[in-house]
């Protein structure tokens, strides 16, 4: 049984994210094993041969992710907000 994974990186959307080590943290469209494009976040190497796993996305499952931070943009703020005093009010308790 063939177990290779084929891709074919269809557009390169964006970089949320570039590592010291060239590795990027990329939104892209991809076609994996022949199948129709879906939205993919992963980490890529620099030459796109090799990658991590990631999460892909059909295009009503992005569009709805999108209206969901669309809506709750400043509920997601709040929610980061809370964890990163909770995160260094954690830090110095352990001091």
């Amino acid at each position: 049984m063939d177990r290779e994974i084929r891709f074919e990186i269809k557009a390169q959307l964006g970089v949320i994210q570039e590592y010291p080590t060239g590795w990027r943290k990329e939104l892209n469209l991809v076609a994996w094993n022949g199948n129709q494009a879906k939205f993919d976040v992963r980490d890529w190497d620099p030459e796109h041969e090799h990658m991590s796993r990631g999460i892909t996305l059909t295009e009503k499952e992005m569009s709805k992710m999108m209206d969901i931070v669309a809506e709750k943009s400043q509920d997601i703020k709040d929610v980061f907000a809370k964890e990163k005093v909770k995160h260094r009010s954690d830090r110095e308790n352990e001091r």
